[in-house]
């Protein structure tokens, strides 16, 4: 986030002064000011441990941002004035604004090819935790030991209790699965899953009993893992429990369209662009970045690729924009650029500073005053 404010603080040293608007209002001291006398950078003094810019420019648009301590604050928007006051927002991010931008497109290569295999792994494996979500981490019920290994038994007799107790702890995990996948989807109770999680627990300490038993009395361990969807095989804690060698899967895109967004920079978690990729021959298929900032979409040469549509979604707006694409089948993946600053959560829906002449003073009385520089 501070190199982020300090990218934004040179946005504002360098921004370049539009042609003056000369709307003309009286302030309370009554002297006569123009929107033009009034455009101009400020900086606030008066606040101890606070660094603050405002950049009022002549088309009606603001930069402002501060920072204290270790928080850094950043607005940019349309200003008015008023009443004797200058009345900053709303925030510039409405649904409207155009965040996204296209850049240059290249050939599709290894590392497009290893961006899908983790692409497809992390949208796989989400889906599963959807779907299968008693496998992940979360809560159980309260279980007994009742199934714990007995003792005074010879080695023989433990691993027989230990044989008799996975089958019908393997028996209970069936049942909690299948209550699990029958479920109501649209009841928010999570009791099912919950008891699908604690069956599940149980049976693998079954398990675990098993396997020692079996190696105190000599005998071979054998059992049988529930059936289970498909889709629950990419859970990260599942695959090796159930999917023997595999490791994910098999997916091997030599050719391909896709977008890198914001490439080589640190990966952006709220990464969640959706891709709509439109073909010459009228085909259509759609896409997600994840996490990763890459989307992609499985294509051989001929399909060539016409048009990219991206859209995002946060913080209760969707942004969205598309691009043309020129004929060029070398062409096949492009970088986008996102505009960051759509992440920064609106500091406040107005801001209202007294003007004084050349200052502007807070009019909340928070301190301190805007003095514009020369």
């Amino acid at each position: 986030m501070r190199n982020l404010s300090i990218c934004l603080l040179s946005t504002i040293y360098a921004f370049a002064f539009a042609p003056a608007v000369y709307a003309k209002t009286v302030n309370e001291t009554g002297v006569q000011t123009t929107v033009s006398s009034l455009a101009g950078n400020y900086r606030l003094a008066g606040v101890m441990e606070t660094a603050a810019e405002l950049q009022l420019d002549a088309d009606g648009s603001y930069k402002w941002m501060l920072i204290v301590g270790s928080l850094d604050l950043y607005s940019e928007g349309k200003w008015t004035q008023s009443g004797g006051q200058v009345i900053l927002g709303p925030h510039r991010f409405d649904k409207d604004t155009p965040v996204f931008a296209l850049a240059g497109g290249y050939p599709w290569g290894s590392e497009e090819r290893d961006a899908a295999f983790a692409s497809e792994n992390i949208r796989l494996k989400n889906r599963a935790k959807w779907q299968c979500a008693f496998l992940d981490t979360g809560g159980y019920y309260q279980s007994s030991d009742d199934h714990a290994a007995a003792e005074g038994l010879t080695p023989l007799q433990r691993f027989d209790a230990a044989v008799e107790s996975e089958r019908e702890l393997r028996d209970a995990y069936e049942k909690a699965i299948a209550a699990y996948f029958a479920r109501d989807l649209s009841d928010p109770d999570d009791n099912l899953e919950i008891s699908a999680r604690s069956a599940r627990r149980d049976w693998g300490r079954a398990v675990a009993i098993l396997a020692s038993s079996a190696r105190a009395a000599g005998k071979t361990a054998r059992y049988q893992p529930p059936s289970l969807p498909a889709d629950c095989f990419f859970l990260s804690d599942y695959t090796s429990e159930y999917a023997g060698d595999g490791s994910g899967p098999r997916i091997d895109w030599n050719e391909g369209v896709g977008i890198w967004v914001n490439r080589r920079e640190r990966p952006n978690p709220r990464l969640d662009i959706e891709a709509e990729f439109s073909f010459a021959d009228g085909s259509v298929d759609t896409a997600n970045s994840h996490e990763l900032g890459f989307a992609f979409a499985p294509a051989a040469d001929e399909r060539q690729l016409k048009a990219i549509k991206l859209s995002l979604r946060h913080d209760g707006s969707e942004y969205a924009s598309s691009f043309d694409v020129p004929p060029d089948r070398e062409a096949r993946v492009f970088e986008v650029k996102l505009d960051n600053r759509v992440f920064v959560k609106p500091p406040f829906k107005e801001l209202r500073l007294d003007i004084s002449g050349d200052t502007l003073v807070p009019a909340d009385g928070s301190g301190g005053a805007y003095l514009k520089r020369d």
